[in-house]
């Protein structure tokens, strides 16, 4: 396949990798630019696709590479901007947008269940490929997406007593 054959078939996939990054609190302008960048990685590392596996789930990988990078550099970014508001002496109060309930409660997982939790959920993805995307074992998924339910059961318990108090 060539690479121009390659990317035609990757854009099939675009809606599914938007829904990815928008599932991790990503804007729709940042979030097409991980789209894009997706693309680059998937033009530069064209040669290591081989066509007996499947296409989305390399897609994944290389998205999952993307945001973690993007994390990294905003990480970088508002270090940055820390040691320079503290060098102004100026305290700012960051702004957190009000989220609804299952945006909130996903924000409480630790970052392998909710990312265990975007793919075979949101995504739709069979177990094999969460595990393949995730580098992880299948078992590893079971366990990870049993632990992230009963994390969720918890948390919306807890809110909805916390409601009839």
């Amino acid at each position: 396949m060539s690479g121009e054959e390659l990317l035609a078939e990757a854009k099939k996939f675009e809606k599914n990798l938007l829904n990815f990054f928008w599932r991790q609190n990503v804007s729709y302008n940042e979030a097409e630019d991980l789209l894009q960048e997706t693309y680059l990685r998937l033009w530069k590392y064209r040669d290591r696709y081989v066509a007996t596996a499947k296409l989305s789930t390399f897609l994944f990988t290389l998205a999952r590479q993307v945001r973690i990078d993007a994390l990294r550099r905003q990480t970088r970014r508002e270090t940055r901007e820390e040691g320079w508001i503290k060098e102004q002496g100026d305290v700012v109060q960051p702004v957190f947008p009000v989220r609804d309930d299952v945006r909130w409660a996903l924000s409480q997982l630790s970052d392998a269940l909710r990312e265990t939790v975007e793919l075979a959920i949101f995504q739709d993805l069979p177990y094999a490929e969460v595990a393949e995307i995730l580098g992880v074992p299948v078992g590893t998924v079971k366990s990870r997406m049993s632990a992230a339910l009963k994390q969720l059961k918890e948390l919306f318990d807890e809110q909805g007593s916390g409601r009839n108090s």
